[in-house]
This record gives structure tokens, C-alpha cells and sequence, in this order.
């Protein structure tokens, strides 16, 4: 537990001096859809599940970006008849930690870009027919966005995470809107 609070304390330190030497800083939310793919669509039956969170957007000139950020996602469960009634589908959600690199291919942050981010996903699947199950895991991101003007941009990305031990590779497709403060 100390050793935790260590690296919890390096972690805010290192951030703050990043953040020190950016050039601009804006807070932001986000939020969007999600397409299951893979195991994790075999998992909540093809659903569309949602994400949302913060971030704050740290501009370092030429192009170059650091977002940290926070989300949830959630699939949301449902009910499907069967021969012998009614039986419930997983309902699987994460809370994630990370940080994105973005850049902006007209060297200022506005217009096309390119991201790429890395992160630490709680994933909880909560199926109706057993005990809930616990993972957490590291989750890798990779897509592209525009940004319109200084508050708002559309960004489409890959997910690929880990959400059970075994035969689960969260795999998803997102499309976020993202608005900045």
C-alpha cells in the first residue's frame, strides 16, 4: 500500500512538471460511442456501449500534444427470451486512467491530427448467471481526429484492452466528441 502512495505521489509530481512547461492548458470532456469487436462483442452480444470522461490538454507548440485523461465505459446488459424464459447478458464496464500523444499535422492545434495513448483499464463484467469478475489490465489506443476551434473536435479511435483472463480481449471501436473549457 505505500509502495502505491509512492508511485501515486511520483505520478502527480512528473505531471505537474509536464504541465508546467506547456504552452497552452485547457481542461476538456468527452464523451461517445463505443462498437464492441472481437471477444468483448461476443461478450455483451454485438451491444453499443458508451464512454465518457475528462482531460486536460497540454500543448507543447510545432504540433505536439499530451492528454491525460480519465474515463468509464460501460456495455450495458439486456434481456433476450430464450426456450426457457427470460435470460439476462453481461454487463461489462471499465474505469480507465491514461494519457494520449497527439499531433497536429498543421503544427498548431486545430485541423487533422493523429493520436496514439496508453493506459490502466478496472474492468468488471457482471454476468447474470454467476459471481462478478474483476481484471485490470493495460489498454492501448491508437485513431485520428479534427479539431474544429479551440473547444470542440471528433476523434475516431481503436481500443484494444484486456477485460478476463482468458478469451478476453476488449477490442473496440470508439467515436468521441470531445469538448474543451
Amino acid at each position: 500500500m505505500k509502495l502505491m502512495r509512492i508511485g501515486v505521489f511520483t505520478a502527480t509530481l512528473a505531471l505537474a512538471a509536464v504541465a508546467t512547461s506547456a504552452q497552452d492548458l485547457q481542461f476538456g470532456a468527452h464523451g461517445g460511442l463505443n462498437l464492441p469487436l472481437g471477444d468483448l462483442d461476443k461478450a455483451v452480444d454485438g451491444r453499443l456501449g458508451f464512454t465518457f470522461g475528462g482531460h486536460v490538454g497540454l500543448y507543447y507548440g510545432n504540433g505536439h500534444e499530451l492528454r491525460p485523461r480519465v474515463d468509464y465505459t460501460h456495455f450495458p446488459g439486456g434481456w433476450t427470451p430464450t426456450g426457457s424464459g427470460l435470460f439476462g447478458k453481461n454487463t461489462i464496464s471499465a474505469w480507465g486512467l491514461g494519457a494520449d500523444y497527439l499531433y497536429y499535422t498543421e503544427l498548431r492545434p486545430q485541423g487533422f491530427y493523429l493520436t496514439m495513448g496508453l493506459g490502466f483499464q478496472g474492468w468488471t463484467v457482471d454476468p447474470s448467471a454467476s459471481a462478478s469478475t474483476h481484471k485490470t489490465a493495460l489498454s492501448l489506443a491508437a485513431g485520428a481526429g479534427f479539431r474544429f476551434n479551440r473547444s470542440l473536435s471528433f476523434e475516431g479511435r481503436f481500443m484494444t484492452g484486456q477485460f478476463q483472463s482468458t478469451n478476453g480481449q476488449a477490442n473496440a471501436l470508439q467515436l468521441l466528441a470531445s469538448l474543451r473549457f
